[in-house]
Order: structure tokens, then sequence, then C-alpha cells
């Protein structure tokens, strides 16, 4: 028998932290509440990992030691706020962080990274079992000796008593009985739970793989690309810079030229004509920057003249695309302010803003032939923007902002409003008696529908769902007048909750007043 070499010991480890790992992820998924599982899943991985480094069954891996701060403050967010669409992003942001920080992330960029990590969640312990643990190495003797004894014995076992139990299940009815009375039920439990500890421990089994064993160097080779000339790249770019600012001077002209020249050039409002667009704007900006990372990876001649042009040429897409984010910015704002503001509306500026920055490091990293920095600094920028937005609470911006309309006698969607997460709820609080009766009365009944239920089901656990659950319990939503039965009185025939929510009142509570026709409810566009 040989001897277990180093790299077999460091494998059967992550084998063995992996399971664990599995075990605590199925206690996680059966007792604790949603998001807040998966904040303390994430955090018994580092546990494992930091456990193994530490006992120094597997080697330290230094280069990993920059992201501890990021990877606490993702976890700690998952379960800060409230909003689906800002926990889905924060989900995003630690997969992110994973693969910047993977082999192939670190020498190819970040989108190589994700392939690999994702590579190794897919294959999980396989290349552990099969191909890094000398099985024939382990000692035969001792604890490890008997609990592999032990554990062949049990699958020797099991086909046989599964032979004999049926023959005899089939020959008395009676025992048949007994035996599926006290072994079914139990059975389909540990299947559940072992299927559970299967799923978690495999995919914890390849992410320790890939960051602690320091297997995936090998598997990182550059990727080869055909070279073209100047000529060939300049020429792409050109093109572009040409279309560019073509349609900006089309936006010149008509985004500031006042709402009579777009009235009678398109036969759109000002605020119609300022959404229509957007999004592709946002869409050109975000597929031109993958298009000049391609043509500065495909550029082969790197002469001081060809450089010199591409630089320039790139220079003046830059430009060009930050002229063009301006605009679908002063879009947004034209549009905001006649709409109001939606998730979809503030995440897009937020991924906007995002693209600035990405676009003015790459003018200094790749423009500068320092192209390995351009991914660490785009990764932190977006990392910068994910913090950013944990912090201002968008859902309580957005709140603010729609119902701070009903002072300026502007439009209310209040269904929009009774929508939002718990984020929200403070926000809409304080705002309540901006709103007239009628709305007021139609929004508490409405968040009242909606979230008594939700509170006391209790699926998922976040701060800002416990804040606002202590809120709704301690501080009723009727009170100090908020939705009195005066100010819900009706007037000239019964108005229900269709203001808010195109249903009804719950049974017994009070008709709110019907707003007024300029303060209703309009129709939402993304």
């Amino acid at each position: 028998m040989s001897a277990m070499t180093g790299r077999s010991r460091q494998a059967l480890a992550l084998v063995t932290g992996a399971l664990a790992f599995g075990v605590a992820g199925d206690v996680l998924s059966r007792t604790v509440p949603g998001r807040l599982d998966i904040a303390l899943g994430v955090s018994a991985l580092l546990l494992v990992a930091g456990f193994l480094v530490q006992r120094g069954l597997v080697p330290a891996p230094a280069d990993l030691a920059p992201l501890g701060m990021p990877l606490a403050l993702l976890t700690v967010a998952l379960i800060w706020r409230d909003s689906p669409a800002l926990f889905a992003l924060n989900l995003l942001g630690l997969v992110i962080l994973a693969a910047s920080a993977a082999p192939a992330g670190r020498v190819l960029g970040c989108h190589r990274g994700l392939v690999q990590v994702a590579g190794s969640a897919v294959a999980g312990a396989a290349p552990l079992v099969v191909r890094e643990i000398d099985w024939r190495a382990l000692p035969s003797g001792g604890p490890l000796g008997h609990a592999r004894a032990v554990l062949r014995g049990l699958l020797a076992s099991a086909p046989v008593a599964a032979l004999f139990g049926g023959l005899l299940m089939d020959a008395d009815p009676a025992f048949e009985r007994l035996l599926s009375a006290t072994f079914a039920p139990q059975l389909d439990e540990l299947g559940a739970h072992a299927l559970t500890v299967l799923a978690w421990s495999w995919v914890a089994a390849g992410t320790l793989r890939l960051f602690l064993l320091r297997n995936g160097e090998r598997d990182a080779k550059a990727l080869t690309l055909r070279r073209f000339g100047l000529v060939e790249v300049g020429t792409v770019l050109v093109v572009l810079d040409l279309l560019f600012l073509s349609f900006i001077a089309v936006q010149f002209r008509y985004l500031f030229g006042g709402a009579e020249l777009v009235r009678a050039a398109t036969g759109l409002s000002y605020a119609e004509y300022a959404r229509q667009g957007f999004f592709q704007l946002v869409a050109v900006a975000s597929l031109s920057l993958p298009v000049l990372l391609l043509a500065d990876r495909m550029l082969g001649r790197r002469d001081p003249v060809a450089l010199g042009r591409f630089r320039l040429l790139a220079s003046v897409m830059l430009v060009l695309l930050n002229v063009m984010l301006a605009s679908a910015l002063w879009r947004m704002r034209l549009y905001t302010a006649e709409y109001g503001l939606t998730e979809l509306r503030f995440y897009t500026s937020a991924f906007m803003a995002w693209l600035v920055l990405v676009l003015g490091w790459f003018a200094a990293t790749v423009l500068r032939e320092r192209a390995h920095r351009f991914g660490a600094g785009a990764v932190t920028a977006g990392l910068l923007i994910l913090t950013a937005l944990n912090l201002v609470n968008p859902d309580a911006v957005i709140a603010r902002t729609n119902l701070g309309r009903a002072g300026a006698g502007r439009a209310v969607d209040l269904s929009y409003a009774a929508q939002l997460s718990a984020d929200a709820i403070p926000a809409i609080q304080r705002l309540l008696p901006a709103l007239e009766a009628g709305e007021r009365c139609a929004l508490v009944h409405a968040l009242k529908e909606r979230w008594e239920g939700e509170i006391e089901r209790g699926g998922r656990w976040t701060i800002s769902f416990a804040s606002a659950s202590r809120r709704m319990r301690s501080r009723p939503w009727v009170v100090a007048g908020s939705c009195s039965p005066v100010g819900c009185a009706p007037r000239g025939g019964a108005v229900r909750l269709a203001v808010a929510r195109g249903t009804t009142l719950p049974a017994g509570a009070p008709s709110p007043t019907p707003p007024p026709a300029h303060r209703g409810a309009r129709g939402r566009a993304p």
C-alpha cells in the first residue's frame, strides 16, 4: 500500500468539509426562513474553507485574502434590504466576485471565470473522488479503516435486505403492514435529507476544489484570437463613430429642440419621445464596451503609429458613448418627471452610472496598454455601485419620489406603491399625510391586504422585513386619522379599492373618497 500524497490528503479534507457543509445546508434549508438561509449558507461555506486553511489541511490562498471584506459585505447585504431586485443583484455580485477570483478569471477575465465557476459547481466532487484521492493509499486500520469497512458492509447489505424483505412482505400481509408503517415514512424523509445533503455537498466540493486546491491554473489557458491589422479594426471603429455621431446630431435637434419640434416631427409628446428608445440607448452603450475590448485584443500590429490611431478612434467612440449616455439620462429625467419612478428605471440609471465609470476606466487602462488592470477595476466599480444601491435603499427612493408628487398635484400610482417591498414601508408611512383622503385610504387598505398575510406567513427574513413587521404590529396603519371613517366616507357613491389595485376593500372596511381625476393612478410604462 503506497503512502498517501499531500495532494490526496488535501482532496480528502475538501470532501470531508463539503460533506459537513452539505449537512449544514440541509439544516438551514429546512429550519431557517428564506434569504437568511442563503446568507448563512454562504457564511458556512466560508467557515468551512477557513477551518481547513487554519488547521493546515489545505494551503492558504494568499491572493484571495483581499476578497474577505467584499464577501462579508455582500453576505450581510443579502439580508439587509427586502427588495427582490436588490437581493438578486447582491447575489449576482457574489457570483461575479467569485468569478473574478477564479484562476481563469484572473488570467483571462471575469467572463471566463464565470464559466470556470459554473463548470466547477457542476463537476462537483467528481474530480476529487475520481482523480485526486488515492483510495488505495487510505489506511486499512484505525477509525478511518473501521468506518470504511462499516460503510462497505452497509452498501453490501442493502440489496440483500431489500430482496429478502420483499419476499417476506409478500408472504405475510401483517408483516408488510408493520414494515410499511415503521419504515416507509422514515425512508421517505431520509431520502429527502440525503438528496439535499448530496446536492449541497456536491456544489461545495467543486467550489472548494477550485479555490483551495489551486487546480484551475492549469486549465486557464490563454484564448488565442486571430489578429487583424489597423485597417480592419479601424474600419469597424470608424463606421461606428460615424453612426453614433449622426444619431447624436439628431438627438440634439429633437431632444433639446423643445416639445413643439418633437410633436411636429414625430407626433409624440415630449415625455413619450423621451421614453422611446431609452433602453435601446443603454443597450448600445453596454454592447459597445465588448466591441472596444475585442478590437483591442484583435489588433495585431502594436507599433506606436498603429496604437496612436487606434487610441484616437477608440477615444472618439468613448466620447460619443458618453454623450449618448447623457442623452439617455436626460430622457430618463423627462420621463420620470412626467410618469414617476419605477424599479426598472431606477436600476437602469444605476447601470448607466456603472457604464460611465467603466468607460472611463477603459480609457485609463486599455488605451494606455494596461489592459490587465481593466477587469479588476470594472468589478470594483460594480461593487461600488452595488454598495451605493444598498445604502440609498431604492424602494424607499421610489416611494418618496412617487408619493411626493402628490404635493405638486401630479398623478400618483397607488398600485405601484403598494407593490414595493418592505424597504418602502417607513417612507410610505411618513408620506401618507401628504395624500388626499381617498388616496390615503386606498393605499392603506392595499398595504394592509398585502402585508398582514405576508407577515403572518413569515416565509423569509431580512432586517428590513423584520423592521416592517414590527411596525405593522406595533403601529397599525389606521392611526392618527391616516384613514379615519370620516376621511373615508363615500361621497356620491362608494369607490372601492379599484383606485389602487383593481380589487375591492375587505368586508366592513370604509370606502375611500373618490380621488380627483388628475390624481388617480395612471397607466405605467416600463
